[in-house]
């Protein structure tokens, strides 16, 4: 999805969402994220059905139970995260839509007779970063916390792993074929690719609104009427401003850090992590069948790598580079760490039969690791317990904060609980100007969400938490002022209105001269003797030369060069240069066709890429067809509701859920 979602699957805490978040697994095409609510104003509706999958149902309930427990799952990685911000960003729909086509998936799979044990199921569990405890074990006090925070309890857990993973086994397949096998067809690539090669030249000739004459002295009179029919023009936009009681990341790490008890006892805890000792890297394959893991396992110790005796069944070899036996152990088996950590470099293990199927594993490395003492080990043992203490910090304040403004508290009852101080910002415009400034001013860039609050907000709206900064502080706010646009007096702008008249009779004078140049080149006459016979001293033209690639390397390129590909060999248009500084007249003098014909390379290129597009468009329509088959239907109604409760807009009463 979008950027700050990247960012946070890729984080230390993103794995252990990645895990979780519905659908998430193996519905990477456009199934999103989930987001969080505040309040209930569905009422006794709340219980009402939002989705049905076959014999399956979705409540509304159990769709709210979801999003807030992820939003909570979020907020351990961007404490700023605001509801209204998570929503915005693909928030609602898409964790639904994944849900609904997890649940299918399921429901297909079993009539295949297709089923996901319920061991596979707890060793993905177990190996959630999350659940682990300090030693790196499974936690079973880190794994309740964990269903309080998602709002869900074991079996639910469960069940959406379980769901997950069936998808993952049944679209996995098609995503792996259609990227690895498919390609777009050679001539259609061949095309596309001439296209990209097509190259043009022209000349570019510039009639700069500076140049044409400014007329007789700008009137009063003319001035005024200038002013009256541009009003819009001189008008001071509405100014808002907002009250806020900030949490800073700085105050909440100085309830944070770690005692020297606490340190002591984590390096206990994880005495074998800093105790000396050994890492090993290695490369191991997974396998259903054992029989085809002893044939691959001789092929390996018979001197053949093992990536390429794993390529030759399709599979590939994953790297586990640097790992210590306990860590090792948590991803895969005890029995498994054993054997790897008792063999030779160079050895072959197994194959070994685990709960994920039968490994076969090459031992390509070991590194001596030095051990480490507790004066050494606590900067490191510093630094996590500081994050995992933050993070529950932050996150206890945050649900006090959410807990008072759901009971109805003010924000000066909120911040005089909290200790803490209430400011108001600077009366700005939605695009975060001051127009009563003499000079211009930058507004904080930290307060940029204080300002998107108080123009997204009613004064009698409640109190809410938005982000503050980029390093994690956040702040509760509300709407303060509210200053209606207005426009200013004639009399203190008329020398700017003056200015401005003269600007509009030069900007259409150039305006004309442009469209004189062109209507004579594209009645034959030379673009040289057009500029000339302008009466207007204009700047040499200028050579203008690209190939369509350039045109689609960014998103917004410059209107000259899109015009240089939209027009016939021997036209000429115009188009107005930025800030009315004048007109471009574009002529394309010569169109070279493109010709990848001989270019396999790039042909090749784009076979894959329409290859790529081919494996998605099957893998969405595999999941759309299963969707079909069990029959999905959703209760708009009552999903509409629920959206505009986590937004905190009510419901008008039209469509309530049935």
């Amino acid at each position: 999805m979008l950027t700050f979602f990247r960012k946070i699957i890729f984080s230390r805490i993103g794995a252990l969402v990645t895990l979780i978040v519905v659908g998430l697994i193996g519905v990477a095409f456009g199934l999103g994220d989930v987001t969080g609510l505040r309040s209930n104003a569905l009422g006794g509706q709340s219980a009402a059905t939002a989705a049905t999958v076959g014999n399956d149902t979705v409540s509304v309930t159990d769709l709210r139970n979801a999003t807030d427990g992820m939003l909570n799952m979020y907020r351990n990685q961007a404490p700023q995260l605001t509801m209204a911000e998570f929503i915005s960003r693909g928030g609602f729909d898409g964790p639904l839509e994944s849900r609904l086509t997890s649940m299918a998936m399921e429901q297909f799979g079993h009539s295949q007779g297709i089923r996901v044990g319920k061991s596979l199921i707890d060793n993905q569990i177990a190996n959630i970063p999350g659940v682990r405890g300090l030693d790196g074990k499974f936690d079973k006090d880190n794994y309740n916390r964990l269903l309080a925070m998602l709002k869900s309890n074991d079996q639910q857990f469960h069940d959406q792993m379980g769901r997950d993973l069936m998808t993952q086994l049944m679209l996995g397949p098609i995503a792996g074929n259609a990227t690895d096998k498919l390609k777009g067809p050679a001539g259609v690539a061949t095309s596309y690719a001439s296209m990209l090669l097509e190259k043009r030249n022209g000349t570019v000739a510039f009639v700069d609104t500076k140049k044409m004459p400014a007329g007789a002295p700008v009137t009063d009179a003319e001035a005024n009427a200038y002013y009256t029919r541009n009003v819009a023009r001189y008008t001071i936009p509405e100014q808002r401003s907002a009250r806020y009681a900030l949490i800073t990341l700085d105050e909440l790490k100085k309830r944070a850090t770690p005692t020297d008890d606490e340190i002591a006892k984590a390096y206990q805890a994880q005495k074998a992590k800093f105790d000396a000792g050994e890492n090993r890297s290695l490369k191991q394959v997974v396998l259903q069948d054992q029989k085809a893991a002893t044939d691959l396992a001789a092929k390996v110790r018979g001197g053949t790598a093992i990536e390429a005796a794993a390529k030759a069944l399709g599979l590939e070899a994953a790297a586990i580079n640097d790992v210590n036996k306990t860590a090792y152990a948590g991803q895969a088996t005890p029995a498994l760490a054993d054997q790897v950590f008792g063999a030779a470099q160079g050895a072959v293990i197994g194959p070994l039969k685990t709960p994920l199927g039968w490994v076969v594993a090459h031992l390509d490395k070991i590194t001596k690791v030095a051990g480490k003492t507790l004066d050494q080990a606590k900067p490191e043992l510093t630094k996590e317990l500081t994050d995992q203490k933050l993070a529950v910090i932050a996150q206890t304040l945050r649900d006090q904060i959410e807990d008072a403004i759901t009971n109805r508290q003010t924000l000066d009852q909120i911040a005089a609980k909290l200790n803490l101080t209430v400011q108001a910002t600077t009366p700005l415009t939605a695009n975060g100007t001051d127009p009563t400034a003499a000079t211009p001013v930058k507004p904080d860039p930290n307060q940029t969400t204080l300002y998107q609050l108080a123009f997204q907000s009613e004064a009698d709206d409640d109190p809410q938490l938005v982000p503050y900064g980029q390093d994690g502080s956040f702040a509760v706010a509300k709407l303060d002022k509210v200053i209606p646009a207005a426009a200013r007096p004639f009399a203190t702008i008329a020398d700017q209105v003056k200015k401005d008249v003269v600007i509009d009779r030069q900007v259409k004078a150039a305006r004309d001269v442009a469209n004189g140049i062109t209507g004579k080149v594209n009645k034959g006459v030379p673009l040289a003797q057009a500029m000339a016979e302008s009466g207007i001293k204009l700047d040499a033209t200028k050579p203008m030369s690209a190939n369509r690639a350039q045109l689609f390397a960014t998103k917004q390129p410059p209107a000259p060069l899109v015009l240089l590909f939209s027009k016939p060999k021997g036209s000429a248009s115009l188009v107005e240069a930025p800030y009315k500084g004048g007109w471009f007249v574009i002529v394309v003098d010569s169109i070279d066709k493109g010709n990848a014909a001989g270019n396999a390379q790039l042909v090749d290129k784009m076979r894959g890429d329409l290859g790529a597009s081919m494996g998605d468009e099957y893998r969405q329509q595999f999941a759309r067809a299963i969707r079909d088959k069990v029959g999905v239907k959703k209760n708009d109604a009552a999903i509409a509701a629920l959206r505009r409760d986590l937004l905190g807009q009510g419901s008008d009463g039209s469509d309530q859920p049935q």
